[in-house]
C-alpha cells in the first residue's frame, strides 16, 4: 500500500511540475509553496479517507455518563481538507497563463459578458 501511495505523491508532483513550467517566472515562487501544500494535503487525505473507511463515518463518543453517536472526527477533518485542498489548488491554476480565446466569435463573447 505505502508503494501504492509512493507512486501516487510522484506522478502528482510530475503533473504538478509541468503546470509550474507554464507559470510565469515571476509567480513560481508562489507555485511551488502552493505544490508542497498541495502535496502534504493529498497526503493528509489519503490518511483520512482510509480512517473514515476502516472506521465508519459516525463515531461513538463515550464521556463520562453521557455516550452517543457524533460524526466521525476524521470525517469532519476530512471534509475540512478537502475544501481546503479544493481552494489552493484553485489558486496553484489561477497562476496559470488564462488562454486565448480561439476565434473572434469568442472574443465578442467575453467583451460582451464583461459587460454585463
Amino acid at each position: 500500500m505505502i508503494k501504492d501511495t509512493d507512486k501516487a505523491r510522484a506522478a502528482d508532483l510530475r503533473k504538478l511540475k509541468r503546470m509550474l513550467k507554464l507559470i510565469p517566472d515571476e509567480r513560481k515562487p508562489v507555485g511551488e509553496k502552493l505544490i508542497d501544500e498541495i502535496l502534504f494535503i493529498t497526503a493528509t487525505l489519503a490518511e483520512l479517507k482510509n480512517t473514515v473507511t476502516e472506521k465508519g463515518v459516525v463515531d461513538n463518543f463515550k464521556q463520562g455518563k453521557q455516550q452517543f453517536m457524533r460524526e466521525s472526527p476524521a470525517l469532519k477533518s476530512y471534509n475540512t481538507t478537502i475544501q481546503r485542498y479544493s481552494l489552493i489548488y484553485k489558486q496553484f491554476t489561477d497562476l496559470l497563463p488564462k488562454p486565448e480565446p480561439a476565434d473572434k466569435a469568442q472574443n465578442e463573447l467575453l467583451e460582451y459578458l464583461k459587460k454585463m
